[in-house]
């Protein structure tokens, strides 16, 4: 059972032990009582030089928090003391004495027992824990930290916390494990079992008088245990924590969570929270986004320290400070509703960051696959559809997978030429992109972002895709393995539905059912390889990873079939790391297919919006540079100064050890035999002139694929009973076409 939820205002005491505080009010001009008070988020501005980035922060009993910082040229580390209105520059060279070239600062805590302390990686990975002793420190032994596993990697840990004594508790994030070890001997002592969190440097922990807190095994909360018995004390019930929180205990049951979700007070024994802040409204909510540490710098007051994925794939760090305010007002004045089929990053951060300059306003984002077991997706379009009809629904609809051309028929979406327009004085917009939605000199709908689908491989067999007709004479005299590695009857049909949409549905929603019958016969005499189509992470024989797009088909760099081809949409930089290092071994270039982009986070208005400002304003932020500068492979921007940040910010020639990701490469056998030799290579990011030359393509591309989700899948269901048997092409194609009749007659 998910935890009740419970904001500042229905708090009747004042929470001291936290500092949260109590609510006021005040009347309005008309005498109604106005609730009044809450946290309010403030950006801190970080006293680092340029040559400079954060690399932790740690409170210091009451005395403010320190702000560590690295030098990138050197690798030499500073101190800053915030006292939470300036910063002071403090020696740092207990750290600079122990952590010598290569080496990486992660976390610096202040213990139980008043001495600071700091975890390290160094140059192979391995974790060292040393202890301030004046201008100098002490290393820590632990044995552990020296002992490979398996596969030759050095424990990898995640925090660190020491008690009053000294006993040092450091966290595994991949068992879920915390483990207490003896300050004189480095020993175990005994391990604590909290939730596993696979793959991931973070996993939430404190220690405090004694008592050690985790999230709990089972993902239901929290469980505190006593440090000298091991056994649990109290438990906190909790299923809404996020997995990348930090925690820190307070004096009496209760604590403090920092998660994505925001910043919220717990109690011990207790199955209620108080969000002191909600993601929605603050930067916890930015996608991109890392909690790295949280400070409380006095009482009902708190800094954290944030890491921020940057388009480069490099990290930049932000701060920002939360104190109560009882002057603001509660509740926001305004609430603007925005609803989607699925959630979206993109959307995400335009909230998090439209919220934060508009703080009098509430968006309500809903999405229809929100909550698990409420029905199909066509049961939410039909939901909507009803609302809509009725006059009422969300203020801003992404439009991606809805009936779009139905509502602007009926008359539910809003022009916004005018937002465009203004939109477009600021930042200029691709016209290529906005040009195919005008209708009658009016636009109903905009992607705010696309995709660029691309066709890798054979530039003679590429040929055979450029129009659906092409495709099946070609395939008359071919084979599927010949044509694409490691394919399925399932991802090859969607696949055909993104190439030849518009063909296969007309302008009036009729399906061509000979065409599509004659699709369905091509793609069925593919042999399912029983694992399905390659994942788009996946190549030379790695077959690990999951699709990111349904254009995501065929193997890339087969060893033994160079003339295959793969099919792969580009939503932004990381995701062109690996065909692009494919294109660069091979000397290759993709190709575009047929004029082809794929909108995403399709923005329109609800022309019977009571909010209609709002909604525009919010439109406008979805577009601005501010949010559309920042990659969340979700699609390349459309805003065309977005667009050069972002090749600006990639490297010529980058560098493997800023963001390169190592893979497992299948090569064939170095003795000849039937075997596949498994070595690793690194992919890097591309290249700036990769990415500037995709920009290119993608300003050429005039054909949008806009599919209703209801329609296709009658389509990929109703093949299906072709690809089994059950019936003919054209009696499928029949069925489907019926079905959709009567959908859209609805």
């Amino acid at each position: 059972m998910k935890i009740k939820r419970m904001i500042a205002i229905l708090f009747a005491v004042s929470l001291v032990t936290t500092g949260a505080a109590g609510c006021s009010s005040k009347k309005d001009g008309g005498g109604k009582k106005e609730a009044m008070g809450k946290y309010v988020e403030k950006q801190v501005e970080l006293p680092l030089k340029e040559d400079e980035e954060a690399a932790a922060l740690t409170e210091d009993g009451g005395n403010g928090a320190v702000l560590y910082s690295r030098n990138m040229e050197d690798g030499t580390y500073k101190a800053y003391r915030y006292d939470g209105g300036r910063f002071e520059e403090e020696d740092a060279s207990w750290l600079n004495s122990a952590i010598k070239s290569g080496g990486t600062l992660s976390k610096v805590v202040k213990g139980e027992d008043g001495s600071l302390y700091a975890l390290y990686g160094d140059e192979n990975a391995m974790t060292h824990i040393i202890r301030k002793d004046g201008s100098s420190s002490q290393e820590i032994e632990i044995p552990d930290l020296a002992v490979k596993d398996g596969n030759g990697i050095y424990p990898l840990i995640g925090g660190i916390r020491v008690d009053k004594e000294g006993n040092i508790f450091l966290t595994v994030p991949v068992n879920g494990e915390a483990v207490m070890y003896d300050k004189e001997t480095g020993g175990k002592i005994r391990s604590f079992q909290g939730n596993q969190f696979s793959g991931l440097l973070a996993m939430p922990m404190d220690v405090r008088d004694n008592r050690i807190l985790l999230a709990g095994p089972d993902g239901s909360g929290l469980v505190c245990y006593d440090t000298g018995s091991g056994e649990v004390a109290e438990e906190i019930k909790y299923a809404d924590m996020a997995e990348d929180g930090i925690l820190r205990l307070g004096d009496s049951d209760d604590c403090i969570l920092a998660d994505s979700k925001g910043l919220h007070h717990l109690t011990m024994g207790g199955s209620m929270a108080e969000d002191l802040v909600d993601s929605g409204t603050s930067a916890f909510g930015i996608p991109q986004t890392n909690i790295l540490d949280l400070a409380q710098i006095g009482k009902g007051d708190y800094t954290v320290l944030l890491s921020v994925q940057e388009t480069s794939g490099r990290s930049k760090h932000e701060m920002y400070r939360y104190v109560y305010d009882k002057e603001a007002k509660a509740e926001p004045t305004h609430t603007l509703r925005v609803y989607g089929l699925e959630e979206s990053a993109a959307v995400r951060q335009a909230i998090a960051k439209y919220q934060q300059k508009h703080t009098d306003v509430r968006i309500e984002y809903k999405t229809g696959n929100a909550e698990e077991g409420t029905g199909t997706k066509a049961d939410s379009i039909r939901a909507l559809n009803t609302e809509l009809l009725s006059g009422s629904g969300a203020d801003v609809i992404m439009l991606d997978g809805l009936p779009a051309d139905s509502y602007i028929e009926k008359g539910i979406l809003a022009d916004i030429s005018g937002v465009l327009n203004e939109a477009g004085k600021e930042s200029h917009l691709s016209d290529n992109i906005i040009k195919p939605y005008k209708k009658d000199g009016k636009i109903y709908q905009i992607p705010t972002r696309y995709g660029i689908p691309l066709l890798i491989g054979s530039s003679s067999t590429t040929e055979a895709f450029k129009s659906a007709d092409a495709l099946v004479d070609y395939m008359k005299d071919h084979a599927w393995d010949d044509v694409m590695d490691q394919v399925d009857k399932e991802s090859l049909m969607k696949l055909m539905l993104n190439m030849y949409y518009e063909d296969i549905v007309d302008k009036n929603k009729q399906i061509d059912t000979k065409l599509l019958a004659k699709l369905m016969e091509t793609v069925g005499k593919a042999e399912d390889n029983g694992e399905g189509s390659v994942t788009s992470i996946s190549t030379w024989g790695s077959d690990e990873g999951q699709p990111e797009s349904d254009w995501d088909v065929g193997k890339f760099g087969s060893s033994d079939k160079k003339d295959t081809l793969s099919s792969k949409e580009m939503k932004g930089i990381q995701g062109m790391m690996v065909p692009y290092h494919y294109l660069r071994q091979e000397g290759a270039s993709p190709s575009d297919v047929n004029g082809i982009f794929v909108p995403h986070d399709i923005a329109g208005i609800n022309k019977a919006s009571k909010n209609t400002e709002l909604a525009e304003d919010f439109v406008k932020m979805l577009l601005s540079e501010e949010v559309q500068s920042i990659d969340v492979e979700n699609g390349f921007p459309v805003n065309e100064q977005a667009m050069e940040a972002w090749i600006q910010s990639v490297e010529e020639t980058p560098d493997e050890e800023g963001g390169g990701i190592s893979i497992a490469v299948g090569k064939a056998s170095s003795d000849g035999g039937e075997g596949e030799a498994s070595v690793e290579e690194v992919i890097t990011f591309p290249h700036q002139s990769e990415v500037k030359s995709l920009a290119e393509t993608g300003k050429k591309l005039t054909v949008p694929v806009q599919k209703d989700d209801i329609i296709r899948e009658m389509i990929l269901d109703g093949a299906k009973t072709y690809f089994d048997g059950s019936t003919s092409a054209e009696e499928a194609a029949e069925d489907i076409a019926e079905k959709a009749d009567t959908y859209l007659a609805e």
